[in-house]
């Protein structure tokens, strides 16, 4: 019975995902990161209103163990502090102006203004018939603490159709339990795009009955090397998708393509033209006269 829940769970996501448009969805990074300021509450109520389908979230969590909205591996970086997450304590985290940084026309228009990193589970309160993509971002945090937590707190507010976790590091998703929505490991989704662009392979394995979300940019740098008996060479090469790419990933009827740095009309049609699920942009201010 549990695993018939989890599966239903699983298949109201998929359908989430494949509505009846052809269109891509779009996915608002770091809830747009280019119009507002990121990862906060006032830049989600503006992507929702600028029509986004899902909202991209980065996660961290505080000294006390609390998931909150926050990029980079400082601070410095975004606010008015300095230091990790996770030697402060929420309270302390929620003291800081999340907009200390951000300009707009050159100006730092909403400095001061009230702006503050909230916790995800703010975000559940606020947003419950929002769809999220949950990027985990501490340096430092413990996979299987870090799992345990979002699990409980996405459980607990009912959110398991509304939730999937994302990350670059491989162990934060292997420490997810059954039932949470997340994408495949960013390694293995990397391996199948190289091969089938570069080698003209296509090896993807089957996974029947599970949705496989796969993320990746449309255009990524990437370097080449070639080793001989006597060394090695390095070249530098784009890696772009193709249809030849999407076709491989789409011999798995259950497989939803993200792709990243979808950042012009131009290139949005092109992810609808490869048959992309949905895409990622930095605004939605000016994504939502794309479609």
């Amino acid at each position: 019975m549990k695993n018939k829940k989890y599966y239903l769970i699983s298949l109201l996501f998929t359908v989430y995902f494949t509505s009846a448009t052809a269109s891509p969805l779009i996915v608002a990074h770091r809830a747009g990161t280019a119009d507002y300021p990121e990862n906060t509450v006032h830049a989600i109520n503006m992507a929702i209103k600028n029509q986004v389908d899902v909202i991209w979230l980065s996660i961290q969590i505080t000294r006390d163990g609390i998931p909150v909205l926050y990029r980079p591996s400082d601070l410095k970086s975004l606010t008015n502090s300095e230091g990790l997450i996770s030697d402060h304590s929420l309270l302390e985290v929620k003291m800081l102006d999340a907009a200390h940084f951000f300009k707009t026309d050159g100006q730092y228009s909403y400095r001061g203004r009230g702006i503050k990193i909230p916790s995800l589970q703010d975000i559940f309160t606020r947003f419950p018939k929002t769809h999220f993509i949950l990027d985990i971002k501490s340096p430092d945090a413990d996979p299987v603490i870090m799992a345990n937590i979002l699990s409980t707190l996405i459980t607990s507010n009912n959110m398991l159709d509304k939730v999937t976790l994302y990350s670059t590091e491989r162990k934060y998703l292997d420490a997810l339990p059954d039932g949470i929505n997340k994408f495949e490991n960013r390694h293995v989704t990397r391996k199948i795009l190289t091969n089938a662009v570069m080698a003209n392979d296509c090896k993807i394995p089957a996974k029947r009955g599970k949705t496989q979300h796969h993320a990746f940019e449309l255009r990524r740098e990437v370097k080449v090397v070639e080793k001989f008996t006597l060394g090695k060479g390095t070249s530098h090469a784009q890696l772009v998708w193709n249809q030849q790419a999407m076709d491989c990933f789409k011999k798995n009827s259950n497989s939803k393509i993200l792709l990243i740095g979808i950042n012009s009309a131009e290139d949005y049609q092109l992810a609808k033209d490869l048959g992309a699920d949905y895409v990622m942009a930095d605004s939605p201010a000016t994504a939502r006269y794309w479609r």
